[in-house]
């Protein structure tokens, strides 16, 4: 009888509002969508004013678009009727239309609005949109509103967005770490992984609608993932016809490209595309090296110098394509293939020195070592998804596959020259090195999002990965008396490790008034081994399994205003680059290798952000504290004289941050914006030793001119304090550069002519390592003048809008740092 009369009152909690909605609704729907007459892009939150022909004064419905410009709405009864549409920096617009009982639904289709202008002699001035937009569980900037990105590469643009940093060698950080992932379009791309400056550089920010800051991932991404994601996010409004543009760059640094973009559509079928060609030949940079080890036991105390120099150079390339068909208008079909494949050939050049530590006049031996290494790496990815819709509104079912493989091989050469003293590797050399290194990966994914009642969406999902990193390694000596290389194996030459990743999430999302909730919970299992075909006894396998919780809460103090407060749990597996075992001698006094017996490592973050938005003010703020208790350092150690530096879990750290972002724009043409912020960490090791505390700090600031006829300066500069590490400390980053851009042929063509640090024609960095055992100073000098020119040519016709689809596979389990670095605050 209970469980009949709970069942009776379920039914009926569900019918309720159904039944309210019926009697409330009108006989008529009229529904739209707002472009703009320029761009051709979405006019968001667009008011809406109805009212009859016959009294155009009085409105009878009051409402406003969504974020794509949409509207509907429903009236009660037939006749003649004036809408009319408002948007700041838009002309007003008007539209007559007429309801008959014929025909209860009127698509009223695209409406377009134009730019409000107004010129006062030679200046015009034009109202600014809002460039930031804050939800509940991320950050936005609007790069379709910011004029700079018609003529900037993306790397520029990412400086200007909140709690992003670039420093002065294009490293990007987000909320001070290294450790986040890039996504285009809501999905991982591996062509971001390896070289994602190189990749965002060659990116026009044309090809650009937003940047995405996603702070709180919630349970549909990866429990393992890292605690912070940048999602790029494509032009989309294309219409039907096609847009393209053509781009090349040429710097006196003797870097220079060229690429194309263009995305069409011509009736159900839409396609987007993007292709970049570098080359990079880089002029010699010196650099050197003091390292001093102590004396313990047996082992004397001995200074190493290293003085010499070094050069890059080789091409690289990037492109993806991504076509959709709409089968009809529920269902959608949607193809993507990213590639990104670079060849890079480093040379060096150095003098090594090695003398008694306690009595340096004593010379224990000397050499020239002439090395040349070349890598190949990159990504081939390639998606299908399958999106499902309904008429019921925003309720998505979506069915996704991903492949992807990612090389990682590197063939290097050394030799000594002019050896004087007892060297004691004398006969290891020369030397050929060949690794042949790859990871492929398979990833299935059904997610599902409803929304159940105003204000409430369920969202659920399911995934499987299958991981396979795979590196064989070839050591080679030449034998000076039988002329031929002599091949090597060590237990590492010959290595595999998979990975079955299962996983389920269940997230919901809660807005009433001004109140937002995001919860939700990630189950997730794994299942590894690893394999040493010349060393079996030394293969290994594993499992464990993960219940990761996320909570976010949101408050609307007014339009402008919104404070957030989340917690979350994230684990980062370590990616090939740690795990391989592969040895890379091509300094022989200081050596590394990957470590494959590394553990996922687990990550808890509390944090709490404000944030201020309207058309000439913004501001956000970000106060964050992060812990791990295993986290995966980047060590390095001496054994037999030689330093060694390699991966393990032996650290722990706390991290307390603080990041600040402002932007004003009292009259439009004028811009200025400071990005930064400043963290306290605390890290220590047991098993080494060793903790290190401090702080450290960023700041990027700039103005922007926007002048008459098309002309615009921008004036940019930064600073980064030294890094925190485990085991020491790195030389604080300066830089500054300004840029003149100037279009033509209706701002067609755009020429722009940047300056990178004008004062300096090297930086100095500085990095230190201590250690029970050593000390050791490198120091690089950095070419930091560098003069570029970049011309892009834009043309096509737009009419009607591509779809894509709303959700796909992300896979962001993997440590994305490539070398070490920081985790995410």
């Amino acid at each position: 009888m209970k469980c009949s009369f709970f069942a009776l009152l379920c039914l009926l909690l569900i019918c309720l509002p159904i039944k309210v909605q019926a009697q409330t609704s009108g006989e008529f729907v009229i529904k739209g969508q707002v472009i703009d007459s320029l761009s051709n892009e979405t006019v968001p939150y667009a008011t809406i004013s109805i009212a009859s022909a016959a009294s155009p004064q009085k409105s009878l419905k009051l409402l406003a678009c969504d974020i794509d410009g949409k509207f509907e709405t429903d009236l009660k009864s037939a006749g003649k009727y004036i809408l009319s549409l408002q948007s700041i920096g838009k002309v007003p617009a008007k539209k007559n239309f007429t309801l008959s009982v014929k025909k209860k639904v009127l698509d009223l289709g695209i409406l377009y609005m134009h730019d409000d202008s107004k010129q006062l002699g030679e200046v015009t001035v034009t109202a600014q949109r809002k460039l930031v937009k804050v939800e509940l569980d991320k950050l936005t900037y609007s790069l379709d509103d910011d004029p700079e990105a018609q003529t900037s590469n993306t790397l520029d643009m990412l400086r200007k967005v909140p709690m992003i940093t670039v420093d002065g060698n294009d490293e990007i950080q987000l909320q001070g770490s290294t450790n986040f992932k890039i996504y285009v379009n809501g999905k991982p791309s591996n062509m971001m992984n390896n070289n994602p400056a190189d990749v965002l550089k060659s990116m026009p920010a044309s090809s650009i609608k937003d940047i995405e800051v996603i702070t709180d991932p919630g349970a549909k991404y990866d429990a393992e993932g890292v605690g912070g994601i940048i999602n790029i996010i494509t032009t989309r409004n294309v219409l039907e016809g096609y847009t393209a543009s053509i781009n090349a760059d040429a710097s006196v640094l003797e870097r220079m490209g060229a690429g194309a973009y263009v995305s069409a559509k011509f009736g159900k079928f839409g396609i987007t595309g993007n292709y970049k060609y570098n080359h990079e030949n880089s002029p010699w940079t010196e650099s050197s090296s003091v390292r001093e080890t102590y004396a313990s036991g047996t082992n004397a105390a001995t200074l190493l110098n290293q003085y010499g120099r070094s050069k890059r150079q080789g091409p690289f390339q990037f492109g993806y394509v991504e076509g959709s068909y709409e089968i009809d208008s529920l269902n959608l079909l949607s193809v993507g293939l990213n590639l990104f494949r670079g060849d890079a050939t480093n040379k060096t050049e150095y003098d090594v020195t090695m003398t008694d530590g306690a009595d340096l006049s004593n010379f224990v031996y000397g050499f020239n070592r002439n090395s040349s290494s070349t890598s190949v790496f990159g990504s081939t990815d390639v998606n299908v998804d399958y999106q499902h819709s309904t008429h019921k509104k925003d309720e998505l079912l979506t069915f996704s596959y991903r492949f992807s493989h990612t090389p990682n091989n590197n063939e290097s050469y050394t030799d000594l020259e002019n050896i004087e003293g007892v060297y004691p590797q004398d006969d290891l050399y020369p030397r050929w090195d060949i690794n042949d290194a790859a990871s492929k990966e398979h990833t299935a994914q059904i997610d599902y999002t409803t929304p159940l009642w105003k204000g409430h969406t369920l969202e659920v999902g399911a995934k499987y990965i299958f991981r396979q990193s795979d590196s064989e390694t070839l050591q080679q000596y030449y034998n000076d008396s039988t002329k031929v290389w002599d091949a090597t194996y060590d237990a590492n030459s010959d290595f595999r490790h998979n990975q079955h990743i299962y996983s389920a999430y269940l997230g919901y999302t809660l807005k009433i008034d001004k109140l937002g909730i995001k919860a939700g919970a990630r189950a997730e299992g794994t299942s590894l081994n690893a394999h040493f075909a010349y060393e079996p006894s030394m293969d290994f396998s594993t499992s464990y399994f993960n219940v990761v919780p996320n909570l976010t809460l949101s408050y609307q103090i007014n339009m402008a205003q919104q404070i957030r407060v989340g917690y979350n749990m994230r684990i980062r597996r370590p990616s090939i680059w740690n795990l391989n075992p592969y040895v890379n001698t091509t300094d022989p006094e200081n050596i590394s290798y990957g470590n494959p017996n590394l553990d996922p490592e687990k990550s808890n973050r509390l944090h709490m952000n404000y944030s201020f938005f309207n058309s000439k003010f913004n501001f956000n703020a970000n106060l964050s504290y992060r812990f791990e208790n295993n986290a995966i350092e980047q060590i390095v150690k001496m054994n037999n004289g030689i330093s060694e530096t390699t991966y393990d879990n032996i650290g722990k750290s706390k991290r307390v941050g603080l990041s600040l972002y402002a932007s004003y724009t009292p009259i439009p043409l004028l811009r200025i914006m400071f990005n930064g912020g400043a963290d306290y960490s605390d890290l220590s090791s047991s098993e080494m030793a060793l903790g290190n505390t401090g702080f450290s700090g960023r700041m990027f600031a700039g103005v922007q001119f926007n002048f008459p006829k098309d002309w615009r300066v921008d004036l940019r500069g930064g600073y980064f304090s030294p890094r925190i590490s485990l085991q020491g400390t790195r030389s604080p980053m300066y830089f500054t550069d300004f840029a003149v851009n100037k279009s033509f042929l209706k701002k067609k063509l755009t020429v722009s002519l940047t300056c990178r640090n004008p004062l300096w024609k090297t930086i100095k960095m500085e990095s230190t390592t201590d250690d029970p055992a050593f000390n050791m100073t490198t120091v690089n000098y950095m070419r930091a003048r560098d003069f570029r020119i970049s011309i892009t040519y834009r043309f096509g016709t737009l009419k009607d809008a591509i779809k894509k689809v709303k959700r796909g596979i992300s896979n962001d389990d993997v440590d994305s740092n490539n070398g070490g670095g920081e985790g995410m605050m």
